[in-house]
């Protein structure tokens, strides 16, 4: 808590008789008391009681207590605090430091999706209204999960962040309640669900593009028998609206889309082939969303299938529209390696073109000492006091700050396992980017040569990621490992400009040249 600063709270108590409720910010122990105000539970139902603290004492690790100060006795039905306006994002229910920080990661999409959207209760109807007023439900990795935080909230707040937003769905969902949901986000205010967006404070529609069913399907028989009603429904609604299918992850090379290995959940393409003859018959795109595994820098998992997987269905659906998204890079750690292996990844994945659109790393936040799952792979780390960025949120940072779009033709000649390089060039020809990750225990002494191409200075500049395989980042040492600039000399000859430079090890570069003019370099 910060001294000088208010707090918003509210109780939902149930008292046989009146009965009063003192609201408390303090210290750990209860010994100091920062702000305080008195309440009173009305005999009865459920009442709902809304308050303030202002605390007069700034404490990194202050608790929010609830007491009665008299016999008595209340039942506690919710409880909620958070900082005023002052604290927050744009108004919304979040802190203003975490969307801040992730604003300054570069995204440009986030995708609210996992496990949570697998499980039975998971539905959007349950997240609208107020946040106290939605009921709870059971959770994929905890008994109870709480609606307070949804898809519509999700919506707000990439919207408010200038994010694209894709959340995805339960398969359960019913035609009818999908149909409801594209009304509520895309519809006039004069629609029936449209009404309700007004209604809930959403005055314009939130124009949602892109919306996903389902999260590592096995994309079988049953999964098409949900998918094709609810994506009729949905195009019916919408047709402007993209569906992503939910799909898992493709480890090796497929040479019979109808029959291989290498597949965690199925063994044909089939339904695929059914997806995109449905979107044929649409006039409409598809995606497909596939996972990676970056644990290991210099062997992402699943990542070697996934052209082979494009092809194939390149292969069973000739005339369809599709593209194939990652929304997760997985993994249980947060370390360099991780963020080395987060590199190597994209790097693979712009090198597609785009046949893959979108690359995302889960997970995007993750509070201190409090994840109890595996999972221990936040990007953006909080806790009550502060947010820091892990190695593989500067991964992101240095690829968004660095973005060209149009890929250059790349050669490369190393030991194996060692360097994983990708080319790109600004869309005016002016500014060439060489991201390179060194996955050897070593330096690697380098000659980089470019052909057709004049630089405008005689330096490049030089990002680099660098440090040991198992670092990560701590509240009391927030900036172990954060990205260095520098610059590395060019030199010029007969044959055309060239560097020499020895990538670090266990590192992640990205070298930035300009160029005099506007003619793009060959290669």
């Amino acid at each position: 808590v910060q001294a000088g600063k208010p707090y918003e709270g509210i109780l939902w108590v149930r008292s046989d008789k009146a009965t009063p409720v003192t609201a408390v910010l303090e210290s750990a122990d209860g010994q100091r008391v920062y702000a305080e105000t008195s309440l009173t539970a009305e005999s009865g139902g459920w009442k709902r009681l809304g308050f303030m603290l202002t605390p007069d004492t700034t404490d990194k690790n202050a608790r929010f207590a609830v007491k009665l100060t008299q016999s008595g006795s209340v039942v506690l039905g919710y409880s909620f605090l958070q900082p005023g306006p002052w604290g927050r994002f744009k108004d919304l229910p979040v802190r203003k430091d975490v969307a801040e920080a992730l604003i300054a990661q570069g995204l440009t999409v986030l995708r609210y999706g996992g496990c949570m959207v697998n499980i039975d209760t998971y539905r959007w109807k349950n997240m609208i209204g107020p946040r106290d007023l939605r009921p709870p439900y059971k959770g994929f990795w905890f008994e109870h999960s709480s609606n307070g935080w949804g898809i519509i909230d999700f919506m707000d707040f990439c919207r408010a962040a200038g994010f694209l937003c894709i959340p995805a769905f339960h398969m359960g969902e019913t035609p009818e309640d999908i149909a409801d949901f594209i009304e509520y986000a895309n519809g006039p205010a004069t629609s029936e669900w449209g009404a309700r967006r007004v209604q809930d404070g959403h005055a314009e529609p939130y124009r949602l593009r892109y919306l996903q069913l389902g999260n590592e399907e096995s994309v079988d028989e049953d999964y098409w028998q949900r998918f094709k009603p609810m994506a009729e429904a949905i195009w019916q609604r919408d047709p402007n609206v993209t569906l992503v299918v939910g799909d898992f992850a493709y480890g090796r090379p497929i040479h019979d889309p109808f029959n291989f290995e290498g597949a965690p959940q199925i063994k044909s393409l089939a339904v695929q082939k059914k997806i995109l003859d449905l979107a044929v018959q649409h006039n409409r795109e598809v995606w497909l969303d596939v996972h990676v595994g970056t644990d290991q820098p210099n062997d992402p998992d699943g990542l070697g299938g996934i052209p082979s997987f494009i092809e194939a269905l390149r292969r069973i659906g000739p005339e369809a529209r599709f593209k194939v998204a990652v929304f997760e890079l997985n993994a249980g750690n947060h370390a360099l390696r991780r963020a080395l292996s987060n590199a190597h990844a994209i790097n693979e994945l712009e090198r597609l073109g785009d046949d893959v659109p979108v690359v995302c790393s889960a997970n995007c936040l993750q509070p201190y000492r409090q994840n109890e799952n595996g999972w221990d792979q936040g990007l953006l780390f909080l806790d009550p006091s502060q947010v820091w960025a892990q190695p593989p949120y500067y991964v992101t940072q240095m690829v968004s700050a660095h973005y060209a779009p149009q890929r250059l033709e790349t050669t490369v000649q190393c030991p194996p396992q060692t360097l994983d390089v990708t080319a790109k060039r600004s869309e005016d020809g002016r500014t060439m980017v060489l991201s390179v990750v060194n996955v050897a225990p070593r330096p690697v002494e380098t000659r980089i040569r470019f052909t057709g191409y004049s630089p405008q200075t005689d330096t490049a500049e030089v990002t680099m990621l660098t440090g040991g395989l198992e670092e990560i980042n701590t509240p009391d040492q927030p900036g172990r490992i954060v990205p260095k600039q520098t610059v590395c000399p060019l030199s010029k000859d007969a044959n055309g400009a060239q560097i020499t430079y020895a990538f670090p090890a266990n590192s992640f570069t990205i070298m930035r040249v300009r160029q005099a003019d506007s003619s793009p370099p060959d290669s």
